[in-house]
C-alpha cells in the first residue's frame, strides 16, 4: 500500500525544513514524490528542494484549496510507482479540500500532519486558517523547539488537547513521530467542512533583485517592514557570501542559507491585504575583502601556505617561480590589468558564483592538472578550491590566505606585486606582464 503524508501548517512554520531534515532524511532510499504549493510568482519552496538534488512537482501561484485544487488532482493521478507521497500545502490552504484531492486520486489512506512554530504559535490562535489546519491534522509537530521556551512548548501541548504533538529540534523530528506515520490507520475526513479562503484576505509581491546587498542591511530593512506583512523569502546576492543566499523571514524568526546551485535573486512579501513596501536598500558594489571565503582561510601577515602548512612568504615566493606553469590554466578577474605570469591559457573571468559554477564542471571535464587564481576574489577563489580537490591550485590571494591551495601566497601591495614581476621576468626574459 502506498503511504502518502499531508503537510500543512501557516506561514513560516517550518513545513519545508521539516520535510527536508526529517521525511527526506528519513526516506530517501525509497521512491518518493514531492508536490509542493507555493504562493507567489516564483516558487521559494520549490527551488529549495532542488537545491537538495530533489525533483518535485510544483503548483505555483495560487492555493491547492480554491483556483489549483484541479491542478492538484491532476498531478497526484500522474504519479505512479512510488512508494511515498509527501504533498506540502502553502500555509494559506485550507487542508480539508486537498484531502479531498488526495483521497479522489487514490490516496485514501494518509496521514495529515500540522507543523506548528513551538516559539510563536501563540500568536497564530486568532488566525481562522491556522486553527482549521490544526483541526484537521492526525498529529502535530512542534517546529523550533530548540528556539522556544519549555513554557511555551507546554503550553501548545496543552492547547493541541486530543492530538499527538512530536516536537522537532533544528527540523529533525522525534523517532515517536515515525513510529505514529506508520501505524497510523486512515481516518475520514468531515464531509460539511466550509472552506476558508484564505487567499481572499492575503497578498503577495515579489520583487527581482539585480546586485549585491549588504547582509545587515537587509535584516534592518526587514525590521521596518509595515506591521501587515508577515512573511518575507527568497534569494539574494550579498556582499558578505560568494554563495547565493536564501532568506526565510517570519515577524518571529529569521534564518539564511547558502545555496549551492545557481538562482535568480528575488524577495516575495507575504501580508494582510494591500501591502506598501519600503525602498529597498541599495545595491553595494561587490566587496572581496568582506566576502568570507569557505572553509578555512588565514589574514595573518608575513606568511603563506604550502600544501597546507604555513611558511615565511619567501620560501613561498620561491617555490613559486620554481614552478613549471607552462601547462597551467591562469584565471584571472577581467577588472585586473596588473602584472600576471605568462602560463599555457589565460582565462578572463567575471568573478560571479554563475561564471566559477559553470568553470568549475568545464574544469573537471577538461582534466586540467595545474590551475593558477591570479586575484581572483579570495571568496570565490576559495569556491574552486573546495570543488576542485584533485587539481594542483596556486592561489595569489587579494586578502585571505587559503590553506587548501597548493600554494596560497599574498600579493595585496604595489610593491609586492612589482618585485614578483621583476622576479619572474629574471627567471624568464620571454616572460611579460598583461
Amino acid at each position: 500500500m502506498r503511504q502518502a503524508l499531508l503537510v500543512t501548517g501557516f506561514l513560516g512554520g517550518g513545513k519545508t525544513t521539516f520535510v527536508l531534515k526529517s521525511l527526506v532524511e528519513r526516506y530517501k532510499h525509497k521512491r518518493l514524490a514531492i508536490v509542493v504549493n507555493d504562493f507567489g510568482e516564483i516558487s521559494y519552496d520549490r527551488l529549495a528542494y532542488y537545491q537538495k538534488g530533489l525533483k518535485v512537482m510544483g503548483v505555483e501561484g495560487g492555493c491547492f484549496c480554491c483556483e489549483s485544487a484541479g491542478e492538484l488532482e491532476s498531478v497526484i493521478s500522474s504519479l505512479k510507482d512510488i512508494d511515498l507521497l509527501v504533498v506540502e500545502t502553502s500555509g494559506l490552504s485550507d487542508p480539508y479540500p486537498v484531502m479531498q484531492a488526495m483521497e479522489s486520486s487514490g490516496f485514501s489512506s494518509y496521514l495529515a500532519v500540522c507543523v506548528v512554530p513551538a516559539d510563536s504559535w501563540i500568536a497564530l490562535q486568532k488566525e481562522p486558517l491556522f486553527l482549521s489546519q490544526i483541526s484537521y491534522s492526525h498529529c502535530v509537530v512542534a517546529s523550533r523547539c530548540d528556539l522556544a521556551l519549555e513554557e511555551d512548548i507546554t503550553q501548545l501541548e496543552d492547547y493541541i488537547k486530543d492530538k499527538p504533538m512530536f516536537l522537532s529540534y533544528e527540523g529533525k523530528v522525534e523517532e515517536e513521530f515515525f513510529t505514529f506515520f506508520e501505524g497510523e490507520k486512515p481516518k475520514k475526513t468531515q464531509s460539511n467542512h466550509p472552506t476558508i479562503h484564505a487567499r481572499e484576505r492575503f497578498s503577495q509581491i515579489t520583487v527581482k533583485l539585480e546586485g549585491y546587498y549588504h547582509m545587515h542591511e537587509m535584516e534592518d530593512y526587514l525590521k521596518r517592514l509595515p506591521e501587515n506583512i508577515v512573511r518575507v523569502k527568497g534569494y539574494l546576492k550579498l556582499v558578505e557570501s560568494p554563495l547565493p543566499m536564501g532568506l526565510n523571514w517570519t515577524r518571529n524568526h529569521l534564518s539564511w542559507e547558502p545555496v549551492e546551485n545557481p538562482v535568480d535573486s528575488f524577495l516575495t512579501f507575504i501580508g494582510y491585504g494591500s501591502l506598501l513596501l519600503p525602498p529597498l536598500p541599495k545595491r553595494k558594489s561587490l566587496e572581496g575583502g568582506r566576502m568570507m571565503p569557505l572553509g578555512s582561510f588565514d589574514r595573518r601577515q608575513g606568511i603563506a601556505y604550502l600544501y597546507g602548512e604555513m611558511v615565511d612568504e619567501l620560501e613561498a615566493i620561491y617555490r613559486l617561480l620554481s614552478q613549471d606553469i607552462s601547462n597551467a590554466l591562469l584565471l584571472k578577474p577581467e577588472e585586473y590589468h596588473g602584472f600576471y605570469p605568462q602560463a599555457k591559457e589565460v582565462l578572463v573571468v567575471k568573478p560571479e558564483f554563475e561564471v566559477l559554477y559553470s568553470l568549475s564542471s568545464d574544469l573537471k571535464n577538461k582534466g586540467i592538472k595545474d590551475l593558477i587564481l591570479w586575484k581572483i576574489p579570495d571568496a570565490f577563489a576559495s569556491y574552486l578550491i573546495e570543488h576542485l580537490k584533485d587539481i594542483n591550485i596556486i592561489h595569489i590571494a587579494t586578502h585571505y590566505l587559503l590553506p587548501k591551495a597548493t600554494l596560497s601566497l599574498r600579493v595585496d601591495t604595489q610593491e609586492k606585486e612589482k618585485a614578483l614581476e621583476i622576479l619572474f621576468k629574471e627567471k624568464s626574459p620571454a616572460q611579460s606582464g598583461a
